[in-house]
């Protein structure tokens, strides 16, 4: 039996702080901050990404078990390792200086941690049983190639009841234009759900977990990081 040595936050690369500054308040409420500081060691090649412009030019700065916030660089010194991010947040985060926050790349979501490390996330085994769709076509203002065919006209999936903010893209079977006006529903159109890890399909009749938000994991997944609280899902998916 292969034995996992279980990855923790601890075993993150860090960004150390070294100062938080906060700076205006937007109508919504969110307050910009600066964060001065460094990575404790070299700093990961995904950084050095976001640095170069190859790719998001944010990412995910992690502390306990549902803390995060999303930031991006304003400067970084390569020599000295000095670097100043910026984040909003509303309210003011419980970051001080000679913190050790981990670095998160922005491939995953900052509530990921959270789902595997949190025992009360209120995970629950259930069976994903489909629902139906709402449907609205629309005309991309680019054309582009799908499976070898020029694709312009596209059809936006919804799942009905509650708003959930889900929305799926499939290249509409009538690519003929004008595009046809207004919303249909499609039964049982909405047919799968994804692993919020490995991203794999939980079709309608698959068991899999459900938390309270209406996100899924499958149940390889749930075992191998969930029931073991282990993070190593960042290197092994």
């Amino acid at each position: 039996m292969e034995i996992h040595k279980r990855k923790t936050l601890e075993d993150f690369p860090k960004f150390v702080v070294t100062g938080v500054r906060p700076g205006a308040t937007s109508e919504a409420g969110y307050i910009s901050f600066e964060l001065e500081g460094g990575f404790d060691g070299i700093p990961p090649s995904s950084f050095n990404h976001v640095v170069d412009g190859i790719g998001p030019r944010w990412f995910w700065l992690v502390f306990g078990m549902r803390g995060y916030i999303c930031a991006s660089v304003q400067s970084h010194n390569k020599e000295t390792n000095a670097t100043v991010l910026t984040f909003e947040v509303k309210g003011e985060p419980n970051i001080a200086p000679g913190q050790g926050l981990a670095y998160l790349s922005s491939y995953w979501q900052g509530y990921h941690v959270g789902m595997v490390l949190y025992p009360n996330w209120g995970w629950e085994r259930m069976q994903f049983r489909g629902m139906d769709a709402i449907a609205e076509d629309y005309e991309a203002k680019d054309v582009s190639i799908v499976g070898g065919r020029e694709v312009k006209v596209w059809t936006k999936l919804e799942p009905t009841g509650e708003a959930t903010g889900q929305s799926r893209l499939y290249p509409a079977p009538d690519q003929s234009l004008p595009v046809r006006s207004g919303t249909r529903l499609v039964p049982a159109g909405w047919g799968h759900e994804h692993c919020e890890l490995c991203n794999e399909h939980i079709d309608a009749g698959m068991f899999g977990e459900c938390d309270p938000g209406g996100r899924w994991m499958c149940e390889k997944c749930y075992q191998r990081y969930v029931t073991t609280h282990d993070l190593a899902f960042v290197d092994e998916l």
